[in-house]
């Protein structure tokens, strides 16, 4: 009797052990680093997907079937009615079964930006192993050339980009986006990027990071550069310090890094008018004095803030204008309104605010401090006659 109960208990442990049933060989997957999606002009999705060659990553090249002259990464594309039928007609001509968990970057080119990007987000995020983590961003023209360019300082275009939106200050990931548009009060953005020559015989291209396209819904409505949109990463919710050049003079100028900062927004509704007081705060640091100013003196260091406030204030403001007359809240102003005027914002504002961005007013104060100035409080390459 014990015997057989022994055998059954062994029987029953061995149900409840895992086997390797469902393991994957990384011999037979094709591991994407990269996605990259357009609209045709027949109204059809392109999907692009970058593979690295494993044959081609060591020291030794060649081996192995499939290869793509001298790189170290294959990218196939094909056409379909919808994302996943793209996906299948890849699938079907690829000896290894592609595999998603890995990629860390989305590119959307302009024209499926333009037309509209929910529909293909939705049928991206359903892919089993896909990650809600990716980068996205987009690009003018195709968004295939981003995967096809060859940067130097990185094996792959794929992590080339994902480098740049990490110290790029605007980072937007799948599930940011997904976010954004399923937010009434908020429109998307996303960091745009371009395949530059930095080659005179252009023998490569690196990827540049060149503006943010700004979208109302799920659509793109432009493409605006960096430096007009200065005061945006102050609004950020993960602030990166970026630089600014102060003139003083036609010849003498200032680089001032804002090493903090954030922005508060307090909606106020007076007679049915929506104003917004808009506050920020940053801390500054000085990197370059190409000047004979003397930062050694509290007046200076007060006439350096001053400027610089003004000089933020001037690129809010023209970001508040950017947002009012493209009619693209990409701040979150609604966000505000309907955290501070729940039922107002319910009944009246909620199914038509972008309409309503025309007609809001707004005030914007800060408050900057410059909390370093260097080790010298001169420019050390300038004598002392320089100084008479």
């Amino acid at each position: 009797m014990k015997t057989v109960t022994r055998l059954l208990i062994v029987a029953v442990c061995m149900f409840l052990v895992s086997g390797c049933w469902d393991r994957r060989e990384v011999n037979d997957m094709a591991i994407v680093i990269a996605m990259a999606m357009d609209k045709e002009p027949d109204g059809r999705y392109r999907l692009s997907i970058q593979v690295p060659l494993v044959s081609s990553l060591g020291a030794q090249s060649g081996g192995g079937g499939g290869t793509s002259g001298d790189k170290s990464y294959y990218v196939d594309s094909a056409v379909g009615r919808t994302i996943r039928e793209a996906n299948g007609l890849i699938q079907s001509r690829m000896s290894r079964e592609i595999y998603y968990s890995h990629h860390r970057m989305i590119v959307i080119g302009e024209e499926l930006g333009k037309d509209g990007m929910s529909d293909v987000l939705d049928i991206v995020a359903r892919f089993p192993e896909n990650r809600l983590t990716a980068y996205i961003v987009m690009t003018k023209g195709k968004a295939i050339e981003l995967l096809t360019a060859q940067p130097q300082f990185e094996r792959f275009s794929g992590e080339a980009m994902r480098e740049l939106v990490k110290m790029g200050g605007i980072k937007v990931t799948l599930k940011d986006v997904a976010q954004m548009l399923g937010t009434p009060g908020v429109d998307a953005i996303l960091p745009v990027l371009a395949a530059v020559e930095s080659h005179p015989k252009g023998k490569s291209k690196e990827i540049e990071a060149t503006g943010v396209g700004l979208f109302r819904h799920d659509k793109l409505v432009t493409i605006v550069k960096p430096k007009e949109l200065l005061g945006l990463r102050l609004f950020q919710r993960d602030f990166t310090p970026f630089s600014v050049v102060l003139p003083l003079t036609k010849h003498e100028r200032l680089t001032i890094t804002l090493s903090k900062g954030r922005a508060k927004i307090k909606p106020v509704i007076r007679k049915g008018h929506i104003h917004f007081k808009i506050d920020l705060y940053a801390s500054a640091v000085v990197v370059e004095n190409l000047s004979n100013l003397d930062l050694e003196e509290e007046k200076n260091i007060r006439m350096l803030q001053a400027k610089l406030v003004e000089q933020i204030n001037n690129g809010v403001n023209h970001m508040m204008q950017t947002i009012q007359k493209k009619q693209s809240d990409f701040i979150g102003l609604g966000i505000a309104l309907s955290r501070n005027y729940p039922r107002e914002w319910r009944d009246r504002y909620r199914n038509k605010w972008n309409e309503e961005l025309p007609k809001i007013t707004y005030e914007i104060r800060s408050k900057v401090s410059i909390s370093n100035f260097g080790q010298t409080t001169k420019n050390i390459t300038k004598g002392e006659d320089d100084h008479e």
